[in-house]
């Protein structure tokens, strides 16, 4: 996984952001009460959040394995003079540093973050009002369990 999140901590954030997509309580309760070793759920979220944007932007702006260095600097230029690549670079600083600020047991504050990502990652698609939530995050979860 990039960006320093594990296969697991994506899966991990992945349904959490199903389960405050489908306002589950019970199980963002429990995803919450994870391990003495993970990441807490609002940071973790926050986290893969920046992941999901920062594929997603790449996507939009075109970047492919096959690119070039050169390409890839041309491309680079391209998204940092795009205010809305800038805009959601300032938007995903903010909720992670708000998910590092909250209790990890911060229901209300994971939700909001979860639903803030879910939000974002529809922005880019092609058509955000018909984009479905579920299989969205399914092909999230299938890019997860392939290490992309």
């Amino acid at each position: 996984m990039t960006d320093g999140l594990t296969m697991d901590e994506a899966l991990r954030a992945l349904a959490a952001l199903e389960a405050a997509w489908k306002d589950d309580n019970e199980a963002l309760s429990a995803l919450a009460a994870g391990g003495t070793q993970e990441r807490p759920l609002p940071a973790l979220v926050a986290a893969y959040g920046e992941h999901a944007m920062d594929t997603l932007m790449a996507l939009a702006f075109g970047l492919r394995s096959s690119m070039s260095d050169e390409e890839i600097a041309e491309l680079s230029d391209a998204v940092s003079a795009n205010i809305g690549a800038r805009m959601s670079s300032l938007l995903t600083q903010t909720l992670k540093a708000w998910g590092r600020l909250a209790a990890p047991d911060d229901l209300k504050v994971t939700k909001v973050i979860a639903h803030t990502v879910i939000d974002s990652m529809r922005a880019v698609t092609e058509d955000p009002s018909k984009t479905e939530v579920l299989p969205l995050l399914a092909t999230f979860r299938s890019y997860a369990l392939n290490g992309v």
